[in-house]
């Protein structure tokens, strides 16, 4: 559907590679055979803001996108769910998300999660005919993990594939290219970058800390994954596409992990949209740390007085060179999905005794291009 360009915030960006090289670029686990035409590498430059205009660019697509930490709910100590719960009451749990997708963000055509475990892969496959109608497909690899990512989207599917990344298996992605009709195609690059529960040094001497050589020295596995998607995306996008990388980055905007992906001409969508940076205090605009000072068998998720504390979820855009950045601030165009936060307020009425659907909030975009 066409983006209204008179109500969007305009981005704009020159494409560049952070990655010179491809030694060590992974690929998906089942399109090791693909030959699609990754962008060249040019020169960086600072991404920049402009302010909102009314000028109509000469052609315009857009794409509605969600993503959210999911939170395995694996028993303690990797969380607060307690055996007895069910992972945190994990049907409950994907009935509010099913209702939060559809009321709050308007069924959007991607929806990208991260930290799925066991339970879910049994759970979202059950459930997922009856999101949005039916609408949405299921990309994803159940390797058995505790730690993986779900793509689900109303899109042709292209192609789609896990990724492995440095410190695997616990940390991956999933991509799926996707047909956005009229010319469009997306690249999504969902993933979870390191946490502190696994972020030894970079280092040769076992697989599952090896890291690409195109990695500064002295990086972690985290300093590290971003590299890793740029490497990747470099090789595997299609040309002149929208790239996105989406999910728990586990960084804030200003630290050097999201640096490179910026400095690459990334953009985060929520500022782009006008929206204020999470406050140091916490509240609107923060994405993680629901229920970080809560003692609960639920891990939280039973609190209404919860309130996120930092932002480190993202949906970070990237627009193929000719291209302006469209960024919906509301939801002018009616579609159901402006540029933001979601789930990041208590249920007025409990579900199963649950007020959240993640210790994570959402974040929602509705991005697009304008080509001259």
């Amino acid at each position: 559907m066409k983006l209204n360009a008179g109500v969007a915030v305009l981005v704009l960006c020159t494409i560049a590679a952070a990655c010179s090289g491809t030694s060590g670029t992974v690929a998906p686990a089942d399109t090791t055979s693909t030959t699609a035409v990754g962008q060249p590498s040019t020169s960086t430059t600072p991404t920049t803001i402009a302010p909102p205009t009314t000028t109509e660019p000469v052609d315009t697509w857009n794409v509605e996108v969600a993503t959210i930490n999911v939170l395995h709910g694996l028993v303690p100590p990797i969380s607060r769910c307690a055996e007895y719960t069910d992972q945190c009451n994990i049907e409950a749990r994907v009935e509010i998300l099913w209702s939060q997708l559809e009321d709050d963000v308007g069924c959007p055509e991607i929806v990208a999660l991260q930290e799925i475990a066991a339970r879910w892969f049994e759970v979202i496959p059950e459930q997922l005919p009856f999101l949005c109608d039916g609408k949405h497909v299921l990309l994803t690899e159940d390797l058995g993990l505790p730690d993986q990512e779900m793509i689900l989207t109303s899109l042709p599917v292209l192609e789609d594939g896990r990724v492995e990344l440095a410190g695997a298996p616990v940390w991956s992605a999933h991509w799926a290219q996707l047909d956005a009709g009229d010319g469009l195609t997306v690249d999504v690059f969902s993933t979870h970058f390191a946490s502190n529960s696994f972020n030894p040094p970079c280092s040769g001497e076992q697989p599952a800390t090896t890291c690409l050589d195109a990695c500064p020295a002295g990086s972690n596995l985290g300093d590290c994954h971003p590299y890793e998607a740029l490497a990747f995306l470099d090789k595997n996008a299609a040309a002149g596409s929208l790239q996105l990388v989406i999910g728990d980055l586990n960084k804030r905007i200003d630290e050097p992990r999201i640096k490179v992906l910026l400095d690459a001409g990334f953009i985060d969508t929520h500022l782009a949209a006008g929206n204020a940076e999470c406050p140091e205090e916490g509240g609107v605009g923060c994405t993680t740390g629901i229920g970080d000072d809560r003692e609960s068998d639920y891990a939280g998720l039973d609190r209404a007085d919860n309130i996120p504390q930092r932002r480190i979820d993202f949906v970070l855009a990237r627009p193929p060179e000719g291209c302006t950045l469209l960024v919906e601030a509301t939801d002018d165009d009616g579609d159901g999905t402006n540029t933001g936060v979601w789930a990041n307020l208590p249920l007025a009425k409990p579900i199963d005794g649950l007020y959240f659907v993640s210790d994570h909030t959402g974040i929602q975009a509705d991005v697009g291009l304008g080509c001259a």
